[in-house]
């Protein structure tokens, strides 16, 4: 009895030891670490690794898995993604774009999206690019660099290059997609560009796009919902963070915070911003504890409905502004663009909450500007505990404030103004809240002007 007792005993060891050895074994399947090194990358910023890369994470399609990237200057065109990847770039490496032109190395693609979607004509070149992927990770310590000032890329007067400059990262149709923890510097185009996608989180980033050429925005985040950005660090040459809208999918669901916005003291662009481009919708953000500065003539939040969009439940809060033009640029305005099936509209802008900004140092005379169309005015505007010091020392008051012309709208466009703090026109319910807006020099303007505005409350 003794005897068959301890051969019981084994056997359960044995079962337990066998589970336990499975179990192992499963999670080193599940969970495989490819370095770039074994697949032939050289890392000396001279070889083309392109090859090498996409075959470590071609290695990942059947099981997932981490490419590790450590260790030397990288080099490559265009690398593709796969689903349950994690792309480790540690903090001794950096990725490098190509300087080339050439389809082979930044071949163009048209994305495709669930809805019509007016961005289809952008961002056709990417360095790394996520398709319809799910369980994405880039991360590691380490810097990607775009080397966007290769000189075919920095020629951008012409309209419409957007899409023959890659951006450094693109997602498309994605779901759980995380940034952390990396460096991009010197995108040629949008430094990173997220469209119709989901659960989207970009955390502990730095961004530096260099005072190059127009159109490199920070963070571009077109029509996807649940996105988290959070402390971050984004200086660049256009829009620092820039949420848009080319199709009915809409931007919804989105809390951006501890985030530091630096515009480089360039003309273009604002710090953080939602537009231009909006078809859809951008409904539902909480935005919290931003540093925005640096913008020079331009504004450090532009709030936009131009192509139909519907603006709803946006809060802003906790905020500081810093060396800016303007403070606050909102406009409803209809430049009557749209997408296949679906009518050209005017959207709407309603419930916005400011609430504990502070703004100093501001570059230009220009009022924060609040401007609807006649017939569809932009509603329920709220400020609390708002302290501007603006610049002031205009000396006339007799401006005439234009209408929105049908061009590319910036605040700065529409001057001045008769007001030094805010002109409101084509609005209803606007609540002031223990605000204090006053000018370093002396300036014979009133605080606040208003045309055709209902209802507004100063407590």
């Amino acid at each position: 009895m003794k005897k068959n007792k301890i051969i019981n005993l084994h056997k359960c060891f044995l079962i337990v030891l066998l589970v336990i050895l499975s179990q192992s074994c499963t999670s080193k399947v599940e969970n495989p670490i490819y370095n770039v090194y074994d697949f032939g990358a050289k890392g000396d910023g001279i070889t083309n690794d392109q090859k090498a890369i996409q075959k470590a994470i071609e290695a990942c399609k059947k099981t997932g898995g981490t490419v590790l990237i450590e260790n030397g200057n990288f080099l490559t065109g265009q690398i593709i993604l796969v689903s349950n990847l994690t792309l480790h770039i540690d903090s001794t490496a950096t990725l490098l774009g190509i300087k080339s032109d050439d389809e082979k190395d930044y071949p163009h693609h048209l994305i495709e999206t669930k809805h019509p979607n007016r961005m289809l004509q952008d961002c056709q070149r990417r360095l790394i690019y996520g398709n319809k992927v799910e369980n994405v990770t880039i991360t590691g310590g380490g810097t990607i660099n775009g080397q966007g000032d290769y000189k075919p890329w920095m020629h951008v007067k012409e309209l419409g290059t957007e899409k023959d400059r890659p951006s450094i990262l693109a997602f498309v149709g994605s779901k759980n997609i995380t940034i952390s923890n990396i460096e991009l510097i010197k995108p040629a185009c949008w430094t990173q560009v997220y469209i119709e996608s989901e659960n989207i989180t970009i955390k502990n980033i730095k961004v530096n796009t260099g005072n190059l050429t127009p159109n490199r925005d920070g963070i571009d985040i077109v029509d996807c919902h649940n996105v988290l950005i959070e402390d971050s660090f984004i200086q660049s040459e256009d829009d620092g963070i820039c949420f848009k809208s080319g199709s009915e999918f809409g931007c919804k669901n989105i809390v951006v915070k501890r985030c530091i916005i630096d515009k480089l003291n360039v003309n273009a662009g604002n710090c953080f911003k939602l537009g231009t481009d909006g078809l859809g919708s951008f409904m539902n953000f909480n935005v919290s504890e931003l540093t925005l500065k640096n913008a020079y003539q331009n504004s450090a939040i532009a709030i936009e409905s131009m192509d139909g969009a519907v603006i709803d439940n946006i809060n802003i809060r906790d905020s500081n502004i810093d060396n800016c033009g303007q403070a606050i640029f909102i406009l409803l305005a209809d430049r009557k663009r749209t997408v296949p099936n679906r009518n050209p509209r005017i959207g709407s802008i309603s419930n916005i909450s400011f609430k504990n900004i502070t703004g100093d140092n501001f570059t230009q005379q220009y009022p924060s500007i609040i401007t609807g169309i006649d017939g569809h005015h932009i509603q329920n505007i709220t400020f609390e505990n708002i302290d501007f010091k603006l610049k002031g020392g205009i000396n006339s008051k007799d401006q005439t404030v234009m209408e929105y012309d049908g061009t590319y709208p910036e605040g700065s466009k529409f001057g001045n103004t008769n007001a030094y703090g805010f002109f409101i026109r084509h609005t209803d319910d606007v609540v002031f809240k223990n605000c204090n807006i006053s000018t370093k020099e002396r300036d014979i303007r009133t605080w606040l002007v208003q045309v055709n505005v209902k209802n507004i409350i100063e407590e």
